[in-house]
């Protein structure tokens, strides 16, 4: 019960942070929505924005895999890191991270089986994105 109770308070947290990140970019604050993303991945996810930005796709889904992560705190996840990099610009870095979130929308709907509105949105900017840098 209390272990329950925690695991939804934190999840209600994570929630929080997120619709303040949103917020702050809408605002058009978006140099403080970046500082609270990547605070927020490091503190919560043990995540440095170093380590996101290097090309080491199999590492990241061999950690992803060993932290057993809930589908809600999942995708929790898979939205502060989009919401870390959107809107997208043409670094090696942003393509990186770029591909860590499709890992992350890839894992929710094999693994959980869970797809939602916001996640398919999410991976159509993703494709799209992918698919200009390919035909450039």
């Amino acid at each position: 019960m209390y272990k329950k109770d925690f695991i939804e308070s934190e999840l209600q947290k994570l929630s929080q942070v997120l619709a303040r990140i949103i917020g702050l970019k809408n605002d058009g604050d978006v140099d403080q929505a970046m500082d609270l993303a990547n605070e927020t991945l490091l503190q919560e996810f043990g995540l440095k924005r170093e380590e996101l930005e290097q090309d080491d796709l199999e590492n990241f889904k061999e950690w992803l895999k060993q932290q057993n992560y809930s589908a809600e705190k999942l995708n929790l996840l898979g939205s502060i890191l989009f919401e870390s990099i959107y809107p997208f610009t043409e670094t090696p870095e942003i393509l990186n991270v770029t591909h860590k979130v499709a890992l992350v929308l890839n894992t929710l709907e094999i693994e959980y089986h869970q797809q939602s509105f916001e996640n398919l949105h999410r991976r159509e900017q993703l494709d799209k994105f992918l698919s200009n840098l390919q035909y450039e």
